[in-house]
């Protein structure tokens, strides 16, 4: 059985037209890179203001607060960029 790419792409005549967030084409080989990069920076800069704000306003919460924070966004960024947007 031989196995095809499928694509949908959007045509002016449906309506909207596409986009070009979505990468074009087969998937790259450093895409898993890139999500492991939008991770761990999202984790460090929320973590990071998190850890800071922890530092001076005298708190204990900030921290774990940031790092949740970044983790989800980031999974959020992953999601959009790579989602398959059916």
């Amino acid at each position: 059985m031989i196995r095809r790419p499928v694509s949908a792409r959007l045509t002016h005549e449906m309506g909207n037209a596409p986009t070009g967030n979505a990468p074009e084409g087969p998937r790259r080989a450093d895409d898993g890179m890139l999500v492991l990069s939008y991770l761990l920076s999202g984790l460090i800069f929320y973590g990071g203001l998190g850890w800071v704000g922890d530092y001076f306003l005298q708190t204990s919460w900030l921290l774990p607060l940031g790092l949740i924070l970044g983790l989800v966004s980031s999974i959020y960024i992953i999601i959009k960029r790579y989602g398959s947007g059916t």
